[in-house]
């Protein structure tokens, strides 16, 4: 795995290290945000930058893919992220991904509008506080209700696929009290693959439990949140 450590630009702010062949690293100020992904690190680009010799203001996410990826992988993960948009829409934040080289390797980073998560809905240590937000946000309730049936639509296929639960902080609401999914590369686990290989591979069966278990609480929460006449 490469090792890629902050550098310091050219007015002395944060940079994303090494050499990526679509962005102009030098001149883009950009902060570590996560680092424990399973595919990338996640960097936000906010204040000033120069495009084309203009001053520019931004504020993007961009996740850095942490291995060589070839042309054929890359174009999964993004038909994996349309397979998402098309079904839940603006609960997914739009996403550009580009093919490129990462330290004279190919691989893939993807762009996106940052979104200011607020609430991580998805953790049970917050039950307490989501059911009574829930009955308050009618529009989010829906929106939980949908993302709920499209990743049982998912699952109930020939090829079986597990939305990606697994990963920290994957469902927040943004402060404007809407549900976003914001993770981009291996959206899904495939069941399929626990069958077919000659070994169990546990590190996918141990994110394939706890995704399905956390979905289970999404439901419970949503039951909870539909209930009349409870009072909090």
């Amino acid at each position: 795995m490469r090792k890629r450590n902050s550098r310091i630009g050219i007015d002395g702010s944060d940079r994303i290290p090494g050499e990526i062949g679509c962005l102009d690293t030098i001149r883009l100020p950009a902060t570590l945000i996560s680092d424990a992904g399973n595919h990338c690190q996640v960097w936000r680009q906010g204040g000033v930058f120069v495009k084309d010799g203009q001053r520019v203001d931004g504020d993007l996410v961009i996740k850095i893919f942490r291995e060589p990826c070839m042309f054929g992988e890359a174009r999964l993960y993004a038909r994996e992220y349309r397979r998402l948009r098309d079904a839940l829409g603006s609960m997914i934040p739009d996403t550009v991904f580009a093919c490129t080289q990462i330290d004279g390797q190919d691989s893939v980073i993807a762009v996106s509008h940052t979104v200011s998560a607020w609430f991580n809905i998805a953790n049970p240590h917050n039950e307490s506080d989501a059911i009574p937000l829930l009955r308050m946000l009618h529009s989010t309730r829906e929106e939980l209700r949908d993302f709920i049936q499209a990743a049982h639509r998912w699952r109930d296929t020939d090829d079986p696929k597990v939305i990606d639960l697994y990963g920290v902080d994957n469902l927040v609401l943004d402060r404007g009290y809407r549900l976003k999914y914001m993770d981009s590369f291996g959206v899904f686990f495939h069941e399929s693959l626990l069958h077919i290989l000659a070994e169990v591979d546990y590190d996918l069966k141990a994110k394939i439990d706890l995704s399905l278990w956390r979905l289970r609480y999404l439901e419970h929460l949503l039951a909870e949140a539909d209930k009349p006449g409870t009072i909090y």
